[in-house]
């Protein structure tokens, strides 16, 4: 037996969770407090790990409990474990009753409307299902994926190739597209606009340092221009629709948004050709992370939303 699995053997969940908590809450009193036992048991349970491995978890001080490097590392790799002892449970619930699974999933903004659409259609079927949708940008969905917190992720990809370590099917290819509100003047126009005709906006954009930023600087300087004056930023989808809808205000971001669940009432694309601003969409997993019983469904729901929504048709299509 190497000397990882005598470790490993002697790791025990009861004693990573102490550490956890106690990390946690900076404190071996107020860890013993959460978790319902004596400081003495919490003190006991990391020292037991602390021989097992042959290292410190801990400092403790005067202020209290604050983990050391290898403290830090086994506690990161442990939320990946816990996150799939609590899966585990949720595929028996659903293996024991089918329609009563969980799962967290995730999505960018302007891709929750799709998983929105995926999970009224399984609610209606199997109405004691539940969801959690953790709707953040790309870069903190794909943290989160890979600490096994959530599942699933829909989201755009830079490029058709799956990120490290993930497994993508490509749903469909979407647009960037210079977005008004119905009544903007530039909407009322019939001829084909460019980003030069709109570079006195007003302009209300997602933040630069976003995963749209770059694509967003990229069309700008494939028409020779630079960057408009921007007199909104702003990391929320829903502001920035909401600036655009009330007339005066152009903003920039995925197509989808005004097609799905419907058609929006309020806003519009104008005819205004961004190159290179088309990418896949991507329903994401970890490649090493076999799919729940309730991802399984919650996929092909995703897929009949995109169907029925004609989003692998026409201007969705791949370039």
């Amino acid at each position: 037996m190497s000397l990882d699995d005598r470790r490993g053997r002697r790791i025990k969940l009861h004693g990573l969770r102490v550490l956890q908590e106690t990390i946690a809450t900076g404190s071996m009193a107020k860890a013993a407090r959460t978790l319902g036992m004596t400081q003495p048991a919490v003190s006991y349970a990391i020292n037991e790990m602390e021989q097992a491995l042959g290292v410190a978890l801990l400092d403790r001080g005067p202020q209290g409990a604050r983990p050391t490097v290898f403290g830090e590392a086994l506690t990161q790799r442990g939320v990946a474990i816990f996150n799939e002892l609590q899966q585990g449970l949720r595929d028996i619930t659903f293996l024991a009753d089918p329609s009563a699974g969980e799962i967290r999933i995730g999505a960018t903004p302007p891709m929750s409307a799709v998983a929105g659409a995926a999970i009224d259609r399984l609610i209606r079927r199997h109405p004691r299902m539940s969801f959690e949708l953790i709707v953040e940008p790309t870069e903190i969905l794909m943290r989160e994926l890979h600490r096994r917190s959530i599942e699933l992720v829909i989201s755009r990809m830079a490029e058709p190739v799956a990120p490290e370590g993930t497994a993508a099917e490509i749903l469909f290819y979407d647009r960037l597209a210079v977005i008004a509100g119905k009544r903007n003047r530039w909407a009322r126009k019939r001829q084909r606009l460019t980003l030069a005709d709109l570079m006195d906006g007003p302009w209300a954009l997602p933040s630069p340092g976003g995963f749209l930023g770059p694509m967003i600087r990229a069309a700008f300087a494939a028409q020779g221009l630079a960057m408009p004056r921007v007199a909104v930023t702003a990391s929320s989808t829903y502001m920035l629709a909401s600036l655009a809808a009330q007339g005066s205000f152009l903003t920039i971001h995925p197509e989808t948004m005004l097609r799905v669940p419907t058609e929006h009432p309020l806003l519009t694309a104008l005819p205004v050709v961004l190159a290179g601003a088309t990418n896949p969409i991507g329903l994401l997993r970890l490649k090493d992370r076999a799919p729940s019983p309730v991802a399984t469904l919650f996929a092909q729901e995703v897929r009949g939303v995109v169907k029925s929504s004609g989003l692998g048709r026409g201007r969705s299509q791949k370039p």
